[in-house]
């Protein structure tokens, strides 16, 4: 088990990687700002599932399950023209497991 310890103090552990833990994080985070905005559905829902999944500090995963109506909806996000090719790669991660 690693111990990390964040420049605001915030202390996570985990069974991965530095670098693995900071791509989960960063995935979470990215996927939780692409459906924040949404307040009812399954957009809410997805966001709630980043938020705490990336704010979880005792053996940190970074892993969510998606049911396939949250992949349909995040597969309908991917018609969007003001999408990223980060926020297209997060997309179909999640969308592909």
């Amino acid at each position: 088990m690693y111990k990390y310890t964040f420049n605001n103090g915030d202390v996570v552990t985990s069974n991965l990687k530095q670098d693995e833990l900071l791509r989960r994080m960063r995935r979470l985070d990215n996927l939780r700002v692409l459906t924040e905005g949404f307040d009812e559905g399954e957009g809410s829902v997805i966001s709630a599932k980043a938020w705490r999944a990336y704010n979880k500090t005792n053996n940190f995963t970074g892993i969510i399950r998606l049911t396939p109506t949250e992949k349909d909806f995040l597969s309908y996000l991917l018609e969007s023209d003001m999408l990223t090719d980060e926020d297209r790669e997060c997309i179909n991660w999640y969308i592909s497991r």
